[in-house]
């Protein structure tokens, strides 16, 4: 059973006198920043000068470049793209770190796969929040809060867990309650999350039934685009994933529950895929290819994407979606 944390765990107190410097004003960074300014921390955003900065600035946030920010700041919040927050490490934050600085990831990606390696003293934390980032200020106004994976990776410190469980009572996690995990963790299970391969299910499903005489219209409104689906994932997050079943028809019920399920060989088959997506998360091979992918300017990810907006699938859902004044 992992262990949890709540807002009595929590002591604001630990931040005390320390400034708080935001890199990544963006959904993430913006909600977490309000939130810690209304628990009373003091805030900073270190950002270039785009629309970002505009923002941090018109919300009342001191706003400064990404290095005199990290030379103010006590603890520092990585909130930049995974794929761009290397290089801002190493330009900006690294060179102006102190020892006893304490630096948070919301990912583990980075840190565990050694594109960054922090300096040995200073603490290196993880608070990564499982909400999007509006939702992580909107739960929290709303007196509800969210979840977080929270873990130390380097207690230079010797109190990173104490400033870290603060934190996450700061930005209003602990209200429901955040889990000790660590980088790798996290990691693998956020790569999987987005590995999944809900997309492509999705897109073989609306294929099928068109295979099957249906129009592309009544496939895509009942796979997704009516709006029930959003409903439906509201019930998975109220209920449970089966619990669920019981808000719909008995028909729908024993359909998802009884009569689609695999056979037991059809169900190793998916699940040895499963593992070998996992496996390739874990040996590094996923983030060896897209450092590949982005080395070599983006061109077999924008080849793929043009593959699939050549497909009937694409088309008849941009048709679709203009007809419900969508686009």
């Amino acid at each position: 059973m992992a262990q949890w944390y709540f807002d009595e765990d929590g002591d604001l107190s630990a931040l005390d006198g320390k400034t708080v410097g935001i890199f990544g004003y963006g959904n993430q960074g913006r909600s977490q920043a309000l939130n810690m300014r209304d628990a009373g921390v003091n805030v900073i955003v270190g950002s270039r000068s785009d629309a970002s900065a505009d923002k941090s600035k018109e919300d009342g946030f001191e706003t400064l470049p990404l290095s005199d920010a990290a030379e103010k700041a006590d603890i520092i919040f990585m909130l930049v793209p995974d794929e761009v927050m290397p290089a801002v490490y190493a330009e900006h934050i690294a060179p102006n770190l102190q020892p006893g600085n304490v630096v948070n990831f919301a990912s583990g990606y980075n840190v565990h796969f050694k594109k960054i390696v922090p300096q040995t003293d200073v603490d290196v934390i993880m608070l990564a929040p499982r909400m999007v980032g509006q939702g992580v200020r909107d739960t929290v106004v709303a007196g509800v809060g969210f979840p977080s994976l929270v873990a130390v990776h380097q207690d230079a410190s010797g109190n990173a867990q104490n400033t870290l469980i603060a934190l996450a009572k700061a930005i209003g996690s602990t209200k429901m309650g955040v889990i000790e995990s660590s980088f790798e963790e996290e990691t693998i299970a956020d790569l999987f999350n987005e590995h999944f391969g809900f997309l492509h299910a999705v897109r073989q499903g609306v294929e099928v039934l068109v295979e099957k005489g249906v129009s592309y219209e009544a496939a895509i409104l009942e796979l997704y685009a009516s709006g029930e689906m959003r409903e439906i994932g509201q019930y998975f997050v109220d209920h449970g994933l089966f619990e669920q079943l019981k808000l719909h028809s008995r028909t729908s019920a024993f359909g998802q529950l009884a009569w689609v399920r695999p056979n037991e060989a059809a169900e190793k088959a998916s699940k040895d895929h499963l593992r070998g997506v996992i496996d390739k998360i874990k040996d590094g091979t996923f983030a060896d290819k897209w450092d590949e992918v982005q080395k070599d300017q983006m061109k077999e990810f924008a080849q793929t994407e043009a593959d699939l907006k050549a497909q009937p699938f694409w088309q008849e859902e941009i048709k679709l979606y203009k007809r419900l004044g969508r686009l």
